[in-house]
């Protein structure tokens, strides 16, 4: 037999064979390990094929790793080779490519062992000669087709025995037909129902979609879409027909002190056959290692790739301690309730994780997010919440600069606090530039700078981005319904703000501004009852008459006149804003009274002052020169 040397396909579909047999589905880390020096050989990269490099990328080890005291690389490679060995002395010994490890390094070798040739058939008693033929034409022989060559080998392997089997034959058919897999990861069961635990699987979830998701060539389901199935007996099949997906991961965590059970398995939903299947039965300390695992051995499945820039971001978004991951993930729990007392609670817990890791990126980000939000709704003091959002992004984005919710958190900063619309629309665009699936980046994007800049026809392009990839996001469906009443779409802002209203996490703010959108479209009672549901959540007696705006809004005009006295006594005992007060003077037809109360507004940098240009409460005052000139100096505009 003669070695021949085998195209780039046959070698990856040989790894496939290999990661997916006995031998290797057991064995932890060698499949991604093999992979990564596969892949790495196929693209010419074999010199990031050291132990320098191996440490960091496929093991997580810090960026200051020495292979001299942490032989972790040379003890996988020995078990890798062994692992080899016994696969092609077993299951594939009749493999035609095989693929090896070297000893002394890390640079895998490609063989193809040719077939052997089919023996000439025994000769045939002698017949009688056929007639003789008309003389023809000799001719130059053409070269046969490739794909007759392809024929021809293929009868060739065939004549000796050589299949891949009906089974491996299917898969791979499976993942040729899907090679840009889109992946709906359901939320993780808790298996035991330990209401404390909760938190950690679904913060296990959320992780692992954020793995999955830097991987190159898949497309992962938002978590809020996915949320949807929580708790549901939902076929395979349904599930992924709801959400337009090719490919179901489905798990369940079991936590009993300090061991973990991780159940996890990828299936084509259209006849519920398992793609891959693991279970991991680690302790605590394991939880990072087994999220890269998963995600890594999905990648493997679907023969997708983890490139270098991903593995390094990824190593660069763990942290060592166990206690500060708990710490984050209910930190992210409870900001995803999207309420005050959730957003209160999620900064106790991320300043929990960052005492015990201060350089864990992720948290930051969180931390900065969510002080912005408390500061956006005045649930905490100015000079608390914004210089502490400002300091956390820029501290997440020195640890981390590929943190596309880092930047996102700095965009928000710099344009809701400090008025900087250039340098918060670079942080966005830079948000979206890192992480272009991010929900989170286009909503913000189009939040805090388009719509306060009046960017109409942008804002809706960059809503509509981030409403594909997460549709079920509540801050923006609900920034969402303000850009269509922007733009005078009282109708569709309606319909938008009872879309967001069915959404599990409900701000009171919602009905507040369904209650003016009502008003808008001249559907008075309708508004009236959604502003007395925003006052019960507030905590007020809906029965209590209602001022200001909400008489306005609700058709009362007299009304909303008679109760000026009362809106103002409210804003000098701080328990409304201003900005709120100018609304009303506007609307009311008190103009220099409204401009008055603008410019203390932008004095005290009220958070609500950035929608100052396109508010329609302030439609009334758009010909005045000073409201240009107030614009103006939240530089949303050009000083006439």
């Amino acid at each position: 037999m003669t070695e021949q040397q085998p195209t780039q396909q046959e070698v990856r579909e040989a790894l496939g064979r290999i990661v997916e047999s006995a031998g290797f589905a057991g064995a932890g880390r060698l499949s991604s390990f093999l992979t990564y020096l596969v892949e790495r050989t196929l693209s010419g990269e074999t010199d990031r094929l050291k132990e320098s490099v191996l440490g960091v990328e496929v093991f997580q080890r810090s960026t200051e790793y020495d292979p001299r005291t942490d032989p972790i690389v040379r003890v996988e490679a020995r078990r890798l080779r062994s692992r080899l060995e016994e696969y092609y002395a077993g299951p594939g010994r009749n493999e035609a490519v095989r693929i090896e490890l070297p000893k002394g390094g890390y640079v895998p070798t490609f063989g193809q062992q040719a077939p052997a040739p089919v023996p000439a058939p025994v000769a045939a008693p002698p017949v009688a000669p056929p007639p003789p033929k008309p003389p023809t034409v000799e001719v130059e022989s053409a070269p046969m087709p490739r794909g007759w060559k392809l024929v021809g080998i293929l009868a060739g392997l065939a004549a000796v025995g050589i299949s891949l089997g009906y089974w491996q034959t299917s898969y791979m058919r499976r993942v040729r037909q899907a090679p840009l897999a889109t992946v709906a990861v359901l939320p993780f069961a808790n298996v035991g129902g330990v209401p404390e635990n909760e938190y950690f699987s679904q913060g296990l979830t959320e992780e692992i979609m954020d793995r999955l998701a830097r991987i190159q060539g898949l497309k992962v389901i938002s978590r809020t879409v996915m949320a949807q199935f929580k708790g549901k007996e939902a076929g395979l099949d349904e599930v992924a027909s709801r959400v337009n997906a090719s490919m179901v991961l489905e798990g369940s965590v079991r936590r009993q002190g300090e061991r973990l059970r991780v159940t996890a398995r990828l299936a084509n939903p259209k006849d519920g056959s398992s793609v891959w299947s693991q279970t991991y039965d680690r302790p605590m300390k394991d939880v990072f290692a087994v999220q890269d695992e998963i995600a890594q051995s999905i990648a493997n499945a679907l023969r997708v790739q983890v490139g270098p820039a991903a593995a390094a971001s990824a190593s660069k978004r763990t942290t060592s301690s166990l206690e500060a991951y708990n710490a984050f993930l209910k930190g992210k729990y409870q900001a995803n309730l999207y309420s005050r007392q959730g957003l209160q609670k999620s900064i106790e817990y991320f300043e929990e994780c960052l005492k015990l890791d201060p350089n864990y990126a992720p948290a930051l980000a969180g931390l900065s997010s969510t002080y912005s939000m408390l500061g956006y709704y005045n649930s905490l003091p100015a000079d608390v919440a914004w210089p502490n959002a400002r300091r956390a992004a820029e501290r997440a984005i020195a640890l981390d600069p590929t943190l596309a919710d880092a930047h996102s958190a700095l965009g928000l900063t710099l344009a809701f606090h400090d008025w900087k619309w250039q340098e918060a629309e670079a942080e966005a665009r830079r948000a979206i530039e890192i992480d272009e699936g991010s929900a989170v980046a286009h909503g913000m994007y189009a939040a805090a700078v388009l719509l306060p800049e009046g960017r109409l026809k942008e804002c809706r392009v960059e809503y509509r981005k981030a409403l594909e990839l997460d549709p079920l996001a509540s801050f923006i469906n609900f920034s969402y319904g303000y850009a269509l009443l922007v733009e005078g779409r009282y109708e569709d802002a309606v319909a938008q703000y009872k879309r967001t209203l069915e959404l599990k996490n409900i701000h009171p703010d919602m009905y507040w501004d369904l209650g003016m959108a009502l008003g808008f479209a001249g559907r008075h009672q309708e508004a009236g009852e959604a502003m007395r549901k925003s006052l019960e959540m507030h905590g007020v007696d809906p029965k209590r008459p209602l001022v200001g705006l909400q008489a306005y809004f609700a058709g009362d005009v007299e009304g909303a006149k008679r109760s000026l006295p009362a809106v103002e006594a409210e804003v000098r005992d701080g328990k409304e804003d201003l900005m709120d007060l100018a609304r009303t003077y506007s609307m009311l037809g008190e103009k220099q009274k409204a401009l008055d109360t603008l410019a203390q507004a932008i004095k005290t940098r009220e958070s609500q002052v950035i929608w100052i240009k396109v508010d329609p409460r302030f439609r009334p005052l758009r010909d005045e020169a000073r409201f240009r000139e107030l614009v103006h100096q939240v530089g949303l505009d050009a000083a006439p």
